[in-house]
């Protein structure tokens, strides 16, 4: 019943000044700080190192990457959209879509591994829809909602 009031952790069609993979992640640090009322600095610091740890492509179309927090309780997503694909990693993949987990402080690898399962397994059963997804913020919103229900 509570679930009508959730925020919406989603941004759709971004079109960013420089379309690359480095403002890619400014942004998604920027975005998450803001979403979940965080410090910025160390959202991008944690995001950046997830980044070099090696990236998460799902349907060769989405990035997956997580932070911590020790304001979180809980597990949260932040899903951002981009208007035109961002060349991401060594293999310059097309990315439109970049997902933030965002975990409590001492959260488990076993915890960031069940969630990035759920991500990608939500990301291939809805792929057929992924294009039409993107520019719909209340359809990104409830893809991004169900990352976490």
């Amino acid at each position: 019943m509570f679930k009508i009031f959730r925020k919406n952790h989603t941004t759709a069609n971004v079109e960013l000044k420089d379309n690359n993979q480095m403002s890619a992640l400014k942004l998604a640090a920027k975005k998450t700080a803001e979403e979940f009322n965080v410090d910025e600095q160390n959202i991008q610091s944690s995001i950046f190192a997830s980044a070099a740890a090696g990236n998460t492509i799902i349907e060769d179309r989405a990035v997956f990457m997580f932070t911590t927090s020790d304001k979180k309780s809980r597990a949260h997503t932040m899903t951002l959209t981009f208007k035109d694909p961002v060349a991401w990693g060594n293999d310059k993949a097309s990315i439109d879509y970049l997902i933030v987990g965002v975990f409590p402080d001492g959260s488990d690898q076993n915890t960031i591994d069940s969630l990035t399962e759920k991500v990608t397994d939500i990301m291939h059963d809805n792929s057929a829809q992924l294009d039409d997804i993107k520019f719909n913020n209340g359809e990104l919103n409830k893809l991004n909602q169900s990352f976490t229900d």
